[in-house]
């Protein structure tokens, strides 16, 4: 995939991201959501070029689910561990950013393939 194919759906992504953080978390738990979408954000950077956003041969539903099982299975396989610098609210609220990001992946992949007109 040539560069500029990727950096379209990274900064699409992004922006996904970022217009769904809390951007005055004020509790542990609250940061850690973002934290949560910040590492999903930087996981599908990382990983772009391994997402092909033109099968041309799949319908939208195939393509949409086949998607989001390669996005899910990269943030499931990240492994979370306490730190000393991350409380067990924070771990937590991670762990509800990874499944906040699936769910906008989702938006933004069906945004990225609208339903085509017959």
């Amino acid at each position: 995939m040539d560069k500029q194919k990727i950096e379209t759906p990274v900064r699409k992504f992004k922006n996904f991201i970022e217009m769904n953080k809390d951007h005055q978390a004020y509790s542990d738990f609250k940061e850690g959501v973002n934290k949560g979408l910040d590492i999903a954000k930087y996981t599908f950077e990382e990983n772009a070029e391994k997402f092909s956003l033109s099968y041309l041969d799949e319908d939208r539903d195939i393509r949409i689910k086949s998607l989001q099982s390669h996005f899910n299975q990269l943030l499931d396989r990240i492994a979370l561990s306490k730190k000393p610098n991350f409380s067990e609210d924070c771990l937590d609220g991670i762990r509800i950013g990874f499944e906040r990001s699936k769910e906008i992946f989702r938006e933004f992949i069906e945004d990225s393939f609208p339903l085509e007109s017959s």
